[in-house]
């Protein structure tokens, strides 16, 4: 019996994505655009920018308030991010 070279579609993509590093890239977009989903709508208006720098997260907030209460909440916001984009991607936060 001969042996297939044909792959699925999905699994020739997501390969092509890993090859290219754009899943990475394409999981901080998701995370830039589904942040109210992510966070909720409180913690979403009350951030000013979201940036990457590896598996870093960089907040900036609008209070110091909210800088502090998100502090004791990092590693829970973590897992959610981590669990809304189905992989690792960052590992710490930094809030400004």
């Amino acid at each position: 019996m001969r042996k297939s070279n044909l792959i699925k579609v999905g699994d020739a993509i997501n390969q092509f994505l890993k090859q290219e590093k754009l899943d990475v890239k394409i999981s901080r977009f998701t995370v830039k655009n589904s942040w109210k989903e992510i966070v909720g709508e409180h913690i979403a208006n009350n951030t000013l920018d979201i940036s990457f720098n590896d598996t870093v997260l960089f907040l900036t907030l609008k209070s110091a308030a909210l800088k502090q209460e998100l502090s004791f909440n990092k590693q829970q916001i973590i897992t959610n991010i981590n669990r809304f984009c189905g992989s690792k991607l960052i590992n710490d936060i930094v809030f400004k």
